[in-house]
């Protein structure tokens, strides 16, 4: 069957490229957010444009217009152009937008509406998205009022879809659900930080059959028996057990090559709330035994506090040595970052796998 992985913005993207003869049509999409974010987004000579559209509203949420261009085509359909192994998101191509500007300008997206039609007849379609407000005092830096602009001298956005256009499409689904799930994420920041954890960790994880370990003594002396001693189910089977044992491994691997660049600064105050690039390893660890266990177990995070006002942005994990809750006393040794340290590696490493691949390519 043919192969056709590539994400749906670019197809489109393509379509318009080549197109010649065939009729134009835009759609229209109404989307929110906390951040402001002025100047004018057009990329690919019209493909999609974007630009503020409702100051901020009783929400708290400003309101953007983003305009995608489309070729009128009539599709047939095509078995050759399916397979197990295609390329599917379930959020469409205006989903695969909103996901590639919330991680580039760690950002909460929500889509609002969508409007089709030409000038005599437009219909529009509501889409009730469900807002989660943070909590004041969280004072993120994607809630904050940082200078954010849909065009940027050296490229900024455009750049970034101009990179992610150049990677191979073998990489395409796992990228954009990594997006998705780190949209989804923090999505949850200020109020479930327990959810957060999970699904930023599944951000990291979609990406993670890329990174390549080498077999450990254990797995390379089982290999040498599997094969005599036990039928080609089994074998399978425990050749499986070996690939789930190292995904954690993997996880901590991802870290620490795309975090390179995220460690600054020198001496601080109170350097027990600051996590140093000696750190990582075991910081990371935590996070994903914790979320491991809350899955499996059921058992509950102890996830580092926000901090109020300013202080929010100084700390990567609260000033507690432990807690006692109940009748049990939770040692500091299983406290996790706050939910902020967490997401701004996260998204470093993300920037960092792209970049790593557009180079790839060249």
């Amino acid at each position: 069957m043919k192969k056709d992985n590539g994400m749906q913005w670019i197809l489109a993207l393509e379509e318009c490229e080549k197109n010649e003869d065939n009729q134009e049509y835009f759609v229209e999409y109404e989307i929110c957010s906390e951040a402001r974010i002025p100047a004018v987004l057009e990329y690919g000579n019209g493909f999609l444009q974007c630009h503020i559209f409702q100051e901020l509203d009783e929400k708290g949420l400003y309101t953007y217009l983003v305009r995608i261009k489309h070729i009128q085509k009539e599709y047939k359909f095509d078995w050759s152009s399916y397979s197990k192994k295609g390329y599917y998101f379930e959020n469409g191509l205006i989903g695969e937008i909103l996901a590639i500007f919330s991680v580039y300008f760690q950002a909460r997206f929500y889509l609002k509406a969508q409007i089709t039609g030409d000038l005599k007849f437009r219909q529009r379609s509501e889409y009730n998205f469900q807002y989660k407000r943070s909590a004041s005092f969280s004072n993120f830096e994607m809630f904050s009022k940082q200078d954010r602009y849909w065009a940027e001298k050296g490229g900024g956005v455009s750049l970034f879809l101009d990179k992610i256009r150049t990677i191979n499409e073998d990489y395409h689904q796992n990228l954009i659900q990594s997006f998705f799930w780190y949209t989804e994420a923090i999505k949850e920041i200020g109020t479930d930080p327990q959810l957060f954890f999970i699904k930023m960790v599944s951000s990291a994880e979609a990406l993670l059959r890329f990174i390549k370990i080498s077999p450990d003594a254990l797995e390379e002396k089982i290999n040498k028996v599997i094969e005599v001693g036990f039928t080609k189910k089994e074998a399978d089977e425990i050749k499986n057990w070996f690939k789930n044992r190292k995904i954690g491994q993997r996880f901590l691997i991802f870290f620490q090559k795309y975090s390179t660049g995220f460690f600054k600064g020198g001496k601080k105050r109170a350097s027990h709330c600051f996590i140093k690039k000696p750190e990582l390893k075991e910081n990371v660890r935590r996070i994903y035994r914790a979320r491991s266990k809350y899955l499996h177990e059921g058992k509950n995070m102890y996830v580092s506090s926000d901090l109020r006002g300013d202080d929010a942005k100084f700390y990567d994990k609260d000033p507690s040595r432990g807690m006692f809750i109940d009748r049990r006393n939770i040692p500091e040794g299983e406290k996790l970052p706050r939910t902020r340290w967490f997401e701004r590696i996260t998204n470093h490493c993300l920037k960092n796998f792209v970049e790593e691949l557009s180079q790839s390519t060249k």
